[in-house]
């Protein structure tokens, strides 16, 4: 064994790895922030590809400008879906928020009274219980005082706001059109250049680290995305069948923490159903988020399974690991992206690329054990 190879190594891939999580850590939600309208351009270029080249295909005339075009009309209805469901959830959330600030007194009262109530049950029990019970009550007063006071800047600010973003949103708009045309007339030409200058050995590592992902990461994303999309759906038919106002926005929320592994719907709408039993006295509508909650929980029970298949076949030990990680570091959108990761992960390592860095850790390994003798020397244990 060549030690002087194999601590050149184990250093580099170390700091590889350790670069990785700084990037991970620090730099990646920023980045990502910043290159949004490149990297929405390109995912529009990489669904329409298909299309042009159907249609390239056809032709007898082959010529770029069809890419233009036929991404043009494709651009255009984009932005018209956009602007009109952008539109109608800012009515939707409007309305709740406006809803929210007229019957603020209401609520106020309802919790009052309850917390009243509690208190007076709760004197008989032991001190810790009655400050326990007393810590959670304050939070939950709070957490209601916090929710109007944001509600009611939300409103007040929100022309102002809207004025102040939209410098921004013209030029997100204009980067994310020009990014679009600029990549939509290189597709061809950067995939012939990708052949020409990246060597063979480098592009069947790219290769199979692509494969790893479409076969893992990707389709769990799109299957996660596709439940998603079921329980907004879902939510949507139901909340609009009990009467629930401006509901749009809640079920859109619902359908959002439905990508959160193990946690779902039900972190907001457990809550959501005691609110409407404890504080608003609508027992019926409480039962009744219940029941949508179980429905979806027993839909998704049978469809998962057939939906992701295999490419989330991860001990959940680490699910959970990556759930909470990405939740303390990046808050509700690590919990989200930190399990996809964490997915890419373990399908690099079952595929074998990262055979080698595997090896030499546990030959560096193998290594500093017999040189420090851990483990090969008997100790005696003085008996009693």
């Amino acid at each position: 064994m060549n030690i002087k190879k194999l601590y050149e190594r184990i250093i580099i891939r170390t700091l590889i790895v350790l670069l990785a999580i700084f990037f991970i850590i620090n730099l990646a939600v920023p980045l990502f922030d910043a290159l949004m309208p490149v990297i929405l351009a390109f995912f529009l270029c990489l669904i329409i590809a298909p299309l042009i080249n159907k249609i390239d295909d056809a032709l007898p005339i082959k010529h770029k400008s069809v890419s233009y075009i036929v991404g043009t009309v494709i651009l255009i209805i984009f932005l018209i879906i956009f602007l009109w469901a952008f539109q109608i959830l800012i009515y939707q959330v409007n309305g709740l928020v406006t809803n929210i600030i007229t019957n603020w007194n209401e609520i106020v009262k309802s919790t009052n009274e309850l917390m009243a109530k509690i208190n007076s049950e709760i004197n008989l029990m032991p001190t810790f219980v009655h400050n326990a019970i007393q810590a959670g009550l304050k939070s939950a007063l709070e957490f209601f005082e916090n929710l109007q006071a944001n509600a009611i800047k939300i409103t007040l600010n929100f022309t102002s706001a809207f004025i102040n973003t939209s410098s921004n949103a013209i030029f997100f708009t204009i980067t994310f059109i020009v990014a679009f045309y600029i990549i939509l007339g290189e597709m061809k030409k950067a995939a012939f250049k990708y052949t020409q200058v990246v060597a063979d050995s480098s592009r069947d590592n790219i290769s199979l680290v692509r494969k790893v992902f479409k076969n893992s990461t990707w389709n769990y994303v799109k299957a996660q995305l596709k439940l998603a999309l079921l329980c907004t759906i879902l939510m949507l038919i139901a909340l609009k069948i009990i009467g629930q106002q401006f509901f749009i926005p809640i079920a859109i929320l619902i359908g959002i923490v439905d990508l959160l592994p193990m946690i779902g719907p039900v972190i907001v709408m457990i809550p959501w159903a005691i609110l409407e039993v404890l504080i608003f006295t609508n027992p019926q509508k409480g039962v009744a988020i219940l029941i949508i909650l179980a429905i979806w929980s027993g839909i998704r029970q049978v469809l998962a399974p057939k939906v992701i298949g295999s490419s989330a076949d991860i001990h959940p030990l680490l699910s959970v690991i990556a759930l909470y990680a990405g939740l303390r570091l990046f808050g509700v959108l690590g919990a989200i992206f930190m399990p996809v990761l964490m997915i890419f992960i373990v399908g690099l390592i079952r595929s074998g690329i990262l055979d080698n860095w595997i090896h030499d850790y546990k030959e560096f390994y193998d290594y500093i054990r017999n040189l420090l003798n851990i483990g090969k020397r008997n100790i005696k244990v003085p008996e009693d």
